[in-house]
């Protein structure tokens, strides 16, 4: 391990492997350091690199494409956020750690809620639908007792159910989450942009995800600001309906 550092309290931590993963890794690195030039970044990887933005270099060894799975738990920080590889920062986003002094996760929510095409697995399938799946490019965690057995949990259950999704990591991640003990923080969206191309995936994968999928469960709009001066010109429901429907952002 390559260490010049003496401050373990928090940092970031990547996991990556094969040329081109390391070369977007880099430029994420590269991004973090431009806003947060102060938090160290530790860099668990197949080859050696000689890169000043990295505080802590390990060669890992990994066997297969979501060895993250593998490694995650072996963060050197107090309290750490993993990042994948294809992140660019363009904030300071320092406050994500402030979370670990209450919680001991922090995870934003997946488009992926719950697939239909993963509920044969049981434990999966008894997961409430309210109970979204997670984004695990982006999560950070503590070095408690709960987060420990969580990323452990996590672990098994991938390799329990490593065949049945192939080799998918999110859906036991689901699984571990809902299993676990730990104390959850979900950031707001803006801490997990994703690319419009995801939500076209969705829309087109219905019949794999489940033709209820992220359809609207909740409206929560008025149907006019009048409201607010008395007045209130809804006749019927499907009044009220059809235009809180047409003034909603679409999820």
């Amino acid at each position: 391990m390559k260490d010049k550092m003496t401050n373990l309290e928090k940092g970031i931590m990547y996991i990556v492997f094969g040329d081109a993963f390391v070369k977007e890794c880099l430029f994420s690195i590269q991004s973090l350091k431009r806003y947060n030039p102060d938090i160290p970044v530790a860099l668990f990887t197949d080859c050696e690199i000689d890169d000043s933005n990295i505080d802590i270099l390990e060669i890992i060894k990994p066997t297969h494409l979501r060895s993250k799975v593998d490694f995650v738990s072996q963060s050197p920080f107090e309290k750490t956020l993993y990042l994948d590889s294809d992140t660019v920062i363009v904030h300071d986003i320092s406050d994500m750690f402030d979370i670990l002094d209450r919680f001991d996760v922090g995870i934003t929510h997946d488009y992926a809620r719950k697939r239909q095409n993963y509920c044969h697995i049981k434990e999966y399938s008894d997961i409430p639908y309210s109970f979204s799946e997670v984004n695990g490019g982006i999560m950070s965690f503590n070095n408690s007792y709960r987060a420990k057995e969580f990323l452990k949990l996590w672990n098994e259950k991938f390799y329990q159910y490593r065949s049945q999704t192939n080799g998918w990591d999110q859906p036991t991640l689901r699984i571990a989450l809902w299993q676990s003990e730990v104390k959850i923080h979900h950031y707001p969206p803006e801490y997990n942009i994703r690319p419009k191309k995801i939500r076209e995936k969705v829309r087109v994968n219905k019949g794999l995800l489940g033709k209820l999928h992220l359809s609207p469960r909740i409206y929560h709009a008025h149907y006019s600001h009048d409201i607010h001066s008395g007045k209130y010109e809804v006749e019927s429901l499907e009044q009220l309906e059809k235009v809180v429907i047409e003034n909603s952002l679409e999820i």
